[in-house]
């Protein structure tokens, strides 16, 4: 069985990224994946440019420590399409939206989310890929938690009002799928075809 790393700390996206790669790229009946793991000792170098910069520098990080181990290592970021532009600092964006009514009730905004694979040759293959949601305020106090999706509290699928929070795994899944998976299966031909 082939291994994969998804080179991430977030639980929350790795959950959502593996389920993403079992049904597309990394089927389970092929390929282990798992998340970073603190004995992994990864340099923690500056990340900066955009979220597929990003993405492969986290993605060569691993794999210059981790190569020998896995067949496959994905680094992720993450940036927010917002008022018709793309922002890498994901973090500023968060604060505005859910601290100083940064978009109005109902308004359009996509999660853009790079993957950045590398195999054990070197091999680089990247995508990255937006996932639309509609703004609903949140009617409570809401506080940040490191390594969560805050967003998910106010980001509604297209044509709902329910936020991601309060779907079903299942229900998160398919959304995230039915906007990812040809994108994902276009990367894996290319991974394929080495």
């Amino acid at each position: 069985m082939k291994k994969v790393l998804i080179a991430t700390t977030n639980k929350d996206k790795y959950k959502i990224v593996a389920e993403l790669f079992r049904k597309t790229i990394f089927s389970s009946d092929e390929y282990e994946i798992s998340p970073i793991t603190n004995d992994m000792n990864i340099p923690d170098e500056k990340e900066t440019g955009s979220n597929i910069d990003r993405a492969r520098t986290k993605a060569i990080n691993a794999h210059k420590v981790l190569k020998d181990e896995f067949d496959y290592i994905c680094g992720l970021d993450d940036a927010v399409r917002i008022k018709g532009e793309l922002d890498p600092n994901i973090k500023l964006v968060v604060n505005k939206i859910l601290y100083e009514n940064y978009l109005d009730e109902g308004e359009t905004y996509s999660f853009n989310r790079a993957y950045v694979i590398i195999d054990k040759d070197g091999n680089i293959y990247e995508t990255s890929i937006d996932i639309p949601y509609s703004y609903h305020a949140l009617e409570n106090n809401f506080e940040l938690k490191e390594h969560s999706y805050p967003l998910s509290h106010v980001a509604c699928p297209l044509g709902t009002t329910t936020p991601l929070s309060d779907l079903d795994e299942k229900e998160t899944d398919e959304y995230y799928l039915k906007y990812t998976k040809d994108d994902l299966m276009k990367l894996k031909k290319l991974i394929l075809s080495n």
